[in-house]
């Protein structure tokens, strides 16, 4: 352990005796308190003193990992502020221990007080000068953000994460064509931006940005006197608001998209003989709900569904000029449902 202190008070300028020194205190919930990280310094023969101004500020906190807990140190004055070092630990007591002994060090260096035994369960070995990646992103989008913000945030690194995730669907449509159902094969991309404060508080910047690429059929629509083959592809762009976003668990996201395509129909007689071919372009407008599980660092499972509105000329038409079916306006209803997997990275 002190190899690790050591190296922590490389980068901290010892209080000055007739300096004042304020404490910033930062932990999660269950953790040690403030008046308890007092006492395990004021044990240790330190003590703050931050009546009125301060001239220097000791920057504490904590904040919880998936494999333990980890404690950053750094002192602050008016002019600069110190590298952050760290220390890492399976529980918090633990952690906070270790800070207390650095910080009472940091107080009164010429006289450094024995570590308790509680201290060698710490890891000193995983001191690092800036803290490692989160293995997790989990935050939300907000439906009404305004157009600018401003968040305080205390001193240390300010992290920017792009989220992105890559899957693959099939299932199908009903309402393109009247009463039939269509296949539909989606590959669909979505990002989300993630910023982490220095205390490790997460959140999304903006909404998540989602582009797809469908395949559409092949399917097939009969009447008595006629058979018509279809079959097309479809594209949109979407953005969608977040209520969950865990890159480690669930992912629920709700959509709005603009969408296009074109849809091929070939159209034969009772005889078998071509009576129609032709290419169709339409245009959407949809809502959809999309629902995804990261079950590993890297791969999930998902399900979607939703619907639209869609505006085109999907008619097909007998030899004689009547009309096979189709919307007289142009304008239909559709709704599509599919399950999908893919990889998140």
């Amino acid at each position: 352990m002190n190899t690790a202190l050591a190296s922590l008070l490389v980068f901290v300028s010892p209080a000055p005796a007739a300096a004042t020194v304020a404490l910033a205190y930062d932990v999660p919930g269950g953790c040690p308190t403030q008046e308890e990280f007092v006492a395990a310094v004021a044990a240790r023969g330190a003590a703050f003193d931050g009546a009125g101004r301060a001239d220097r500020t000791m920057v504490v906190a904590v904040r919880q990992q998936d494999d333990g807990f980890a404690g950053g140190f750094q002192v602050r004055d008016g002019q600069s502020t110190t590298d952050k070092r760290e220390v890492h630990g399976a529980s918090c007591g633990e952690v906070v221990d270790a800070l207390a002994v650095v910080t009472a060090i940091a107080l009164h260096p010429a006289e450094p007080p024995p570590s308790p035994p509680s201290m060698a369960k710490a890891h000193p070995s995983k001191v690092s000068e800036a803290a490692p990646p989160e293995p997790r992103l989990r935050a939300s989008t907000r439906f009404f953000s305004p157009r600018s913000e401003s968040v305080e945030v205390g001193a240390g690194t300010l992290r920017f994460d792009l989220q992105r995730s890559v899957t693959a669907y099939a299932g199908g449509t009903m309402g393109m064509i009247p009463s039939v159902f269509m296949p539909r094969y989606d590959l669909s991309v979505d990002t989300a931006h993630f910023i982490t404060t220095p205390a490790g508080a997460q959140r999304i910047a903006g909404p998540v940005l989602q582009a797809r690429l469908s395949g559409l059929g092949p399917g097939t629509y009969r009447s008595s006197d006629s058979t018509t083959y279809f079959g097309g592809i479809s594209f949109g762009i979407g953005v969608c608001q977040s209520p969950i976003y865990d890159t480690r668990g669930w992912v629920v996201l709700l959509c709005g998209e603009i969408a296009g395509g074109h849809v091929n129909l070939w159209t034969k007689g009772a005889d078998g003989k071509e009576i129609q071919s032709k290419n169709i372009g339409f245009g959407a407008l949809n809502l959809g709900a999309e629902v995804r599980y990261n079950f590993a660092s890297v791969f999930q499972v998902g399900a979607k569904v939703g619907g639209g509105l869609t505006y085109g000329e999907l008619t097909a038409e007998r030899a004689d000029g009547s009309r096979i079916f189709g919307s007289s306006v142009g304008l239909s209803w559709s709704a599509y449902a599919l399950l999908g997997a893919g990889v998140h990275f």
